[in-house]
C-alpha cells in the first residue's frame, strides 16, 4: 500500500535561506543551530520523525517544515517559542537576504510542492 504524500505545503525554502545567510553571516548558526537543536529535542519528546513524511521532492527529505508542523500541532510550548523567538529570527534571517533569494526560495518551494 503506497503512503500518502504529506499534506505539508511550504511557502519558501528554509534550508536554502538558512545556507544562504550562513555564507555570509557566520554567526547567524550561534542564532539558528541551538533553536534547530532545541526543536529536534521536543521533536523527539513528542515521538516526531519528520524523515517518516513522504515527500514530493527527494530534496525536502527530512526538512524542518515536517518537524515543524508536527510540533505546532502537538506542543503548547513549541507554539509559545514559535511565536515569539520564530518570527523574529525568520525577520533577522530575511533581513540578511536580498529580494531577489527570497524571491528564488519562495519559487524553489512551489516547485519542489508540485514535484510527485
Amino acid at each position: 500500500m503506497a503512503q500518502e504524500v504529506s499534506p505539508i505545503v511550504c511557502k519558501n525554502c528554509a534550508e536554502r535561506l538558512a545556507r544562504w545567510v550562513y555564507e555570509k553571516h557566520w554567526w547567524f548558526r550561534l542564532i539558528r543551530e541551538p533553536l534547530l537543536w532545541g526543536m529536534r529535542t521536543l521533536a523527539w519528546w513528542h515521538k516526531i520523525d519528520a524523515r517518516s513524511h513522504v515527500v514530493r521532492n527527494p530534496e525536502c527529505h527530512g526538512c524542518i517544515r515536517f518537524m515543524k508542523a508536527e510540533l505546532e500541532e502537538k506542543s503548547a510550548f513549541f507554539r509559545f517559542l514559535n511565536g515569539t523567538i520564530g518570527k523574529k529570527v525568520s525577520k533577522l534571517r530575511d533581513s540578511m537576504l536580498s529580494q531577489q533569494k527570497l524571491a528564488e526560495a519562495k519559487r524553489y518551494a512551489r516547485q519542489a510542492m508540485a514535484k510527485k
